[in-house]
Formats: C-alpha cells, structure tokens, sequence
C-alpha cells in the first residue's frame, strides 16, 4: 500500500471498522493524537519527516504490523510524492487521514 488511493481506501475501511473489526488500542490513540497535534502546529499540515518522526520515536508500544502504523508509515511515503501528494486522489487520502486520525485522538483512554 503506498499509492494515494491505497491510502485512501484503508484510511476510510479504518474509519468505518472502528469499534466493529478494528479496536484501536491507546497506542493507536497516542499516535492519532501525536500526529494531530503535530498537524495542528504546523498550519494544519501534516508532513513526511514529521510522521516519520513521531513513527520512530514511538515510546508508547506501536507495532510496525499495525493498522494504524502501516496507513501512516504509508501515507508518509505518498508526502514525499510531490506527484501523489499534489493530484485530486492525494489530496482525498490525506483528508481521509486526517478524518481518522481526529476521530482515533478523540477515542477515551482504553478504547471505544
């Protein structure tokens, strides 16, 4: 999965899954909320190096097999991809990131 409309369409299977197939766990909130407020510090965007910053200095338990880890790991890669990243289906996966990443950081502590 690296192309914009791979990320697309894990980023919203995530959204709809959440609580019914995928239980996102707290490191999975932690990461939502990490990049989130990365997000928010930098006008709203989010950026290769600052997801890959925040994947790699992980202290809360992530697991590179995880959902959550690979989308991102992923959608790092379509940022670096000034083409994936510029075209219409670039722009409609990162909104669909975004969407998730604000409803897992906005997840209680120990889940749904």
């Amino acid at each position: 999965m690296n192309a914009a409309s791979d990320i697309r369409s894990q980023a919203t299977t995530l959204t709809r899954d959440l609580g019914g197939p995928w239980q996102p766990d707290d490191a999975d909130r932690n990461l939502a909320l990490a990049l989130v407020l990365a997000r928010d510090d930098n006008g709203g965007r989010l950026t290769a190096p600052v997801i890959t910053h925040i994947l790699l200095s992980a202290s809360w338990g992530l697991k590179p097999i995880g959902a959550m880890y690979q989308l991102l790991a992923c959608t790092a890669d379509v940022l670096d991809d000034p083409g994936q990243r510029d075209s219409g289906t670039g722009r409609e996966a990162l909104a669909e990131v975004n969407r998730l990443l604000d409803t897992v950081a906005a997840l209680p502590p120990d889940g749904i």
